[in-house]
């Protein structure tokens, strides 16, 4: 019993003491942090006035991203499209027409 109470007292002497250093240190971590960040946005705003962003993270669809921007506004390009067999076609594209109806109570 009274190692139960002493392990009670210690959790909350623990816990009470970390919570209150949480207070203490996160504004200042916090403000640290916030600090790099902008100093960062405005390393990189420096030269041309546009953020430029570099992700360093391997990502498996960066081979599929364009490299050349030379589209213009609203221009899609296509490059795979299936082959539709009307065999395949399931569901409402075979089943016919469809007629709308109120139920009448």
């Amino acid at each position: 019993m009274e190692l139960l109470l002493k392990f009670i007292v210690i959790f909350f002497v623990v816990f009470y003491g970390m919570k209150y250093l949480f207070r203490l240190l996160m504004p200042f971590a916090l403000r640290k942090l916030t600090e790099r960040v902008m100093q960062k946005a405005q390393q990189s705003t420096a030269g041309n006035g546009h953020a430029e962003y570099r992700y360093t993270t391997n990502n498996p669809f960066d081979q599929f991203k364009q490299t050349n921007s030379t589209k213009r506004d609203g221009e899609i390009k296509v490059d795979y499209m299936p082959q539709e067999d009307a065999k395949s076609r399931k569901g409402t594209q075979t089943a016919g027409e469809f007629i709308d109806f109120e139920e009448i109570k």
